[in-house]
């Protein structure tokens, strides 16, 4: 179904479609099928690169788009060597074509350029440790499109890092465990805001919560969760936040681990809208279980890491007033907004009294068998 565009908010569909790896979950390590996918990344032409691993070796695979077998670009083992890995936890694509690869078993991240058979460090290679050169199981990074500055998530060191170069980094927040206002505990995401003086969006994931860090503040304000840190499964809740992004109009796409699902926090708003996944883990296409990162495509559609069903899934946009690219990512973003709702089901219209933050949930209950439902918002 083609997404139309007479609607104030964007919709997605309920059920996905399996774009890499097996839509019933089965893991393998060959070119049809995934094991235990974990970097993801949307490129060029809406190509999707992934990463998994199979002991001893690693593969990275590019997905083009309609084509379900994918293309080795990157083939190596587990090790030491530049041309090797241990434990990747994320990538990136930058304009030229390079790739950063955040091996965190190394401490380290490398950088590939188109074609290359061994990559570079970019970041670290000091080994294990709490010195600001050093890492401890990072688990998410963001590099600048501008500069190539690369922001860290040092996950067991419960801060945040900016690498300029291979020597000159500095602390932008975090170093202490807790739940403070200026504390993390054990962050794995992290997002940053170019278009706005840098403006830092980090996932507290252990403490259940998001936290926006304006640049050089010395602490931050919880804006998705609980400040509390208290989790849950409620849509104010989080339960282990993964990674995040963001959209142009400050939207955050947050990947709720715990809780098998995305959730979507409009600016200012005290709750999050279910987006992606029914909260339940399981193989459907509705479902995900213990996702890991969520991305855009050039048309908005939710490109979904869904880790333990060892799969890649993809949420097309069935609904959108607009689209406009981001200037703090690579990819799309789709505007989104709120206000009060009726929903349409086919050629049956239904008033619903309710806010945004139970809409899929509610659908999901009342119609527990379709494929979609458009919403379609109407102002007070």
């Amino acid at each position: 179904m083609s997404a139309l565009s007479n609607c104030s908010t964007t919709v997605w569909a309920v059920n996905a479609t399996t774009i890499a790896g097996s839509p019933t979950g089965i893991a393998a390590f060959n070119s049809t099928l995934l094991n235990g996918p974990f970097g993801l990344m949307v490129g060029t032409n809406d190509s999707i690169y992934v990463m998994d691993y199979k002991n001893p070796n690693y593969r990275m695979q590019l997905f083009y788009p309609g084509s379900q077998l994918g293309t080795i670009i990157i083939n190596t083992t587990k090790g030491t060597g530049l041309n090797q890995f241990s434990q990747i936890n994320a990538l990136s694509l930058d304009i030229s074509g390079n790739i950063y690869i955040l091996d965190a078993g190394n401490y380290r991240v490398t950088k590939w350029a188109p074609g290359a058979s061994t990559g570079i460090v970019v970041v670290s290679a000091n080994g294990s440790g709490t010195s600001l050169n050093q890492l401890n199981t990072p688990y998410d990074f963001f590099v600048e499109p501008n500069t190539s500055y690369i922001w860290i998530a040092d996950s067991f060191n419960n801060r945040i890092v900016k690498w300029i170069n291979t020597s000159t980094v500095t602390l932008v927040a975090g170093g202490a465990q807790g739940s403070g206002a200026d504390q993390f505990y054990k962050p794995e995401g992290l997002f940053v805001d170019t278009s706005d003086s840098n403006t830092l969006y980090v996932s507290d994931t252990y403490n259940h919560r998001i936290q926006k860090w304006l640049y050089g503040a010395s602490n931050g304000t919880t804006v998705a969760g609980q400040q509390s840190g208290v989790s849950g499964s409620a849509l104010n809740q989080l339960n282990y936040p993964a990674t995040l992004t963001m959209d142009t109009n400050k939207s955050l796409y947050i990947v709720d681990y715990g809780n098998n699902r995305v959730v979507l926090w409009l600016l200012g708003s005290t709750s999050g809208i279910l987006i992606a996944g029914t909260g339940v883990a399981g193989v459907l296409p509705s479902q995900l279980h213990n996702p890991y990162s969520v991305k855009l495509d050039s048309t908005g559609a939710l490109i979904v890491n869904d880790y333990y069903n060892n799969r890649i899934q993809r949420f097309p946009v069935l609904c959108s007033p607009n689209m406009t690219p981001s200037s703090s990512s690579s990819t799309a973003s789709v505007s989104t907004n709120s206000t009060s709702i009726a929903a349409i089901l086919q050629n049956t219209t239904m008033a619903v009294s309710l806010t945004t933050n139970s809409l899929t949930t509610l659908a999901s209950k009342i119609y527990p068998k379709i494929d979609f439902v458009i919403f379609i918002l109407i102002k007070d």
